[in-house]
């Protein structure tokens, strides 16, 4: 049954930029190999839901202002974002971010009738649904735009801040960087960050050229898309809900894993993140009913800033993910004991993630020989999991 589209009317459509003079007249950014292999990506979509019982005139005229004039100040340090991504000029492989002062974000105001709450809370919901809160970021093919943002009002409920952002900018870590120094901007109305952001690509060397080669594994697989030989993903189809692992849910999980572990003369990683995802992946696994003679796959996305050689300092803005990913039996997976394999597994595989840079070449590889097989893929923090399922 076909989602009932949400009333939503636009307001006003409009740019914001850092404020005059205070950014440098032009930025280039090169692309290291943890940025290029984003391009094949669409961009990273997050809705933000915050209760705001005032009405849409009151927003306007009390609220709107100091959103966009602190949407600038953070644009400020923030620059690069302003910008978009390009073909370095006069090269055949290179790629850059390329910011020129007086560059602006796209900025949507809406107001939705829709039930607010209904959107906010716990249980399913259709991805269809919530399309008309995420702004579209606009497609070029000479400067492609890096983020696009819209806020909707819901009268007297809520308001809803859409994000997209094109994941050749940065990883989840920097945008979410981001996202508090827009917020805390918006709460001290200053614009001085707790933490300044490093642009310096410098900081990640490739002695082995490892980007030129992901460049060309880039390049095939966007040549299959114009052929038409990878399926496009239907929104239509697909389902969003969340749930909470409370403290001492997790607790509880580690004191089960640990005991087990103990039992079988056996170590590894064992936190939080670890039971979260060995739960979630026991729970994937069991629900989706695969042949027990099959195996199954899960997915990480990594954060390598402390891990490559030199350590980035975490105020760098980018991207430094990179593949983390492990496969056992189904079988073995829902036993009883299925959360410490799976936790078994994970922890291991994080405690090999330093040799995972050795391997960087096989990332993309191993992610398509995935293709036609169970696998969980997972995203985040600690705090805010996005679950892939495939």
């Amino acid at each position: 049954m076909a989602s009932i589209p949400l009333p939503i009317k636009i307001l006003e459509s409009s740019r914001v930029a850092p404020p005059p003079g205070t950014t440098p007249d032009q930025t280039s950014l090169p692309f290291t190999y943890f940025d290029v292999f984003w391009i094949i990506l669409p961009p990273v979509e997050r809705l933000f839901f915050y209760r705001y019982p005032h009405s849409t005139t009151h927003f306007l005229s009390s609220f709107l202002p100091s959103l966009k004039s602190s949407l600038s100040l953070a644009l400020r340090t923030y620059y690069p974002l302003a910008g978009g991504f390009r073909q370095t000029p006069g090269t055949d492989d290179r790629l850059e971010l390329y910011y020129v002062e007086g560059d602006a974000v796209s900025f949507t105001v809406a107001e939705c009738s829709g039930q607010f709450e209904d959107l906010a809370s716990d249980h399913e919901r259709d991805v269809s649904q919530l399309e008309c809160l995420v702004p579209v970021l606009p497609r070029s093919e000479e400067l492609q735009p890096l983020l696009a943002l819209q806020v909707t009002v819901f009268p007297d409920e809520g308001i809803v801040i859409g994000t997209s952002v094109h994941h050749t900018a940065c990883d989840g870590t920097s945008s979410m960087q981001f996202m508090h120094a827009w917020a805390k901007t918006c709460l001290s109305g200053t614009s001085v960050p707790s933490e300044v952001p490093v642009f310096d690509r410098s900081l990640i060397s490739d002695p082995s050229n490892i980007y030129s080669f992901f460049y060309n594994q880039v390049q095939r697989f966007l040549k299959s898309v114009r052929q038409g030989t990878i399926p496009a993903i239907k929104t239509s189809e697909l389902i969003l809900a969340t749930f909470t692992l409370r403290q001492q849910h997790i607790q509880r999980l580690k004191q089960q894993v640990l005991a087990k572990a103990e039992q079988a003369k056996t170590s590894f990683h064992c936190s939080t993140i670890v039971v979260a995802f060995a739960y979630i992946w026991t729970g994937f696994v069991r629900a989706k009913h695969i042949d027990n003679s099959s195996r199954a796959s899960l997915a990480i996305a990594a954060d390598f800033r402390a891990r490559v050689q030199p350590p980035l300092p975490k105020e760098y803005f980018g991207n430094c993910v990179g593949s983390c990913m492990t496969t056992t039996n189904v079988a073995d997976l829902i036993q009883d004991d299925g959360v410490f394999v799976a936790a078994e597994a994970v922890g291991k595989a994080i405690d090999q993630l330093t040799e995972r840079l050795k391997v960087v070449r096989n990332w993309l590889d191993e992610y398509a020989s995935l293709r036609g097989t169970p696998v969980l893929s997972v995203a985040g923090s600690l705090k805010k999991l996005t679950v892939y399922v495939k």
